[in-house]
């Protein structure tokens, strides 16, 4: 007897799909049965092997295919059953363009209309298409994602996003080694993967033997390598460059907990700017995967949990069935609000930024934060800095950070106990007036949400390397003990602090992994030995003349 699965769907294995210099990558094609009339495509392209087909987060795409749909799940060049080198974003143009042609010209029962959907790398594989402009590719549904793999992907205020990018870097070497069944390396990467710790604390991160490994792990290589956002080896990969040629109506969705959610929402920003097409954005609380209602360690309730597959069905229905289901009609932006635990829907919603208003608390002695400026002169707070042990970082999310602030190289500061609600939404930013000992160090601020029992949980999180404090084209290192002042965006987010809760404000010079570890001089990070690191005695100012403050995006001036 056939499984219920296979009674609704074939499937078709290990399709081969030509490129354009005659490699040829596979494919798996799912089609629902008892259907004679030609069907739209959906089209998901990705590095982690065909079967699994983003399952860690959307349905299967059996699913998919019972909706009525042709669901082609595809292995990007070098990655599962396809052929050639694999090297991440490098070849998606060419070979989204080429596969996209394919399922409108060659694929049997395509009636031409394609649609793209994944997350994460399978995200930009669909803006990589999209700019290329091929014929038939109608919409696209990319989530938790970007168009800019410098900005908010492997960097982050000009430092790397050490935990993600050695992470991935080791996923992505041991695929490759276990596509091509090459040994010992897939069963070296693999014990790798489980001692990830252990590498993280690696000193230079360029010379990590694990990943030298031709033609293994070399892209570890060239993001660390490259640190200026305005290097051409980031122009050359970042869709964002060829966005005068993005032109489809787009559901874009992120995750406030996301690593992602900067560069998300920077993203769904330039397209709104070269598009008239319809661009819809959801942000719910989660982060990366699973998509869950408990993110971290709070539990946002049954409200939060993802209707994503069921949502993009209807997007899918009405732009490549003509199905008039109302979804043009449904709010543009809609966001989960944390604290308050609920939907907002927020049409209009880049406009309405444009005119917010900022909750304004600056820093004063004694650990406070208030909103009243500092009108006396203060000895600044001080507090030394060592590489050799950094200030630990939880994953990025809603968790208590007490551990890691019981420590002499942080700094916080408190709010009074709030009497009523305050919401925001957006990006906070904090203007830091700071001065170091070093030529270049990190600055890293945490936005705190402290509960009546005492926890300090993250809301957000900001950083800026010294040297990029003009920006992160332009690298200007520090005169040593000289006051500077810096602008931190934070994380984008939308939250509520509930009347009982204190606002907090944590100031340190490292989140360890979440970014790489700075040596305190001015050569780059990743080439530096634990012998070159150097303590930092760092000076946080707050006084008339040097006002470091807190500036919160408020939710209630985007609603009137």
């Amino acid at each position: 007897m056939p499984t219920d699965f296979h009674s609704k769907v074939t499937v078709d294995r290990k399709v081969p799909i030509p490129m354009r210099d005659r490699i040829n990558l596979t494919a798996d094609i799912y089609r629902p049965k008892g259907i004679d009339t030609p069907l739209p495509v959906l089209l998901m392209r990705l590095p982690y092997g065909r079967s699994i087909a983003s399952t860690v987060t959307y349905a299967h795409p059996s699913w998919y295919a019972q909706q009525g749909y042709i669901v082609v799940i595809q292995d990007v060049r070098g990655c599962g059953t396809s052929e050639g080198e694999f090297y991440p974003f490098r070849h998606e143009y060419e070979d989204g363009y080429d596969t996209v042609r394919w399922c409108v010209e060659s694929l049997a029962g395509s009636n031409g209309k394609v649609g793209m959907y994944g997350f994460s790398y399978q995200g930009a594989t669909q803006f990589q298409a999209a700019v290329m402009q091929p014929a038939g590719l109608v919409t696209i549904c990319p989530a938790m994602t970007s168009a800019d793999f410098y900005d908010g992907w492997f960097y982050f205020g000009g430092s790397i996003a050490l935990d993600f990018t050695l992470g991935w870097a080791l996923q992505l070497s041991q695929n490759r080694a276990q596509f091509l069944r090459l040994e010992p390396q897939a069963t070296q990467l693999f014990q790798a993967q489980q001692n990830l710790s252990h590498w993280l604390n690696a000193n230079p991160l360029d010379q990590i033997q694990i990943l030298k490994q031709e033609p293994l792990g070399q892209f570890f290589f060239d993001w660390i390598g490259h640190p200026l956002a305005s290097d051409p080896y980031w122009q050359e990969l970042n869709p964002v460059s060829r966005f005068a040629n993005y032109d489809l109506p787009a559901l874009h969705i992120a995750g406030w907990a996301d690593l992602f959610i900067t560069a998300s929402l920077q993203t769904y920003a330039q397209a709104k700017l070269h598009t008239q097409k319809p661009q819809h954005l959801v942000i719910g609380p989660w982060q990366h995967l699973p998509w869950r209602s408990k993110v971290g360690e709070v539990d946002f309730g049954s409200t939060a949990t993802p209707k994503i597959d069921r949502l993009q069905i209807d997007w899918f229905d009405y732009w490549l069935k003509g199905i008039d289901n109302g979804i043009s009609d449904r709010s543009t932006v809609q966001i989960f609000l944390m604290g308050a635990n609920h939907w907002l829907d927020l049409s209009g919603l880049d406009r309405k930024l444009d005119r917010t208003d900022s909750h304004t608390l600056y820093l004063h002695e004694n650990g406070q934060l208030k909103s009243q400026k500092p009108d006396l002169e203060s000895s600044p707070d001080i507090y030394v800095y060592d590489p050799r042990n950094p200030n630990p970082s939880t994953a990025y999310g809603q968790y208590d950070q007490r551990v890691g602030h019981q420590r002499w190289d942080v700094l916080l500061y408190f709010s009074d106990v709030l009497l009523t609600d305050l919401s925001i939404l957006g990006t906070a930013e904090f203007l830091l007036y700071a001065a170091t000992s070093a030529p270049d160090t990190d600055w890293v601020v945490k936005l705190l949400d402290v509960y009546p029992d005492g926890r300090q949980m993250s809301i957000s999180i900001g950083v800026l390397r010294a040297r990029y404090h003009k920006s992160l084209t332009e690298p200007d290192f520090v005169e040593p003990d000289r006051i500077y002042e810096y602008q931190i965006e934070f994380r984008p987010t939308g939250h509520c602090f509930l009347a009982g809760h204190q606002i907090g404000i944590a100031i340190a010079s490292s989140a360890f992994p979440l970014i790489e570890r700075h040596s305190n001089t001015m050569q780059i990070p990743c080439t530096v030995s634990i012998s070159d690191f150097v303590e930092a005695t760092q000076q946080i100012h707050h006084s008339d003349r040097f006002p470091s403050h807190l500036r919160l995006p408020l939710l209630h001036d985007i609603l009137e």
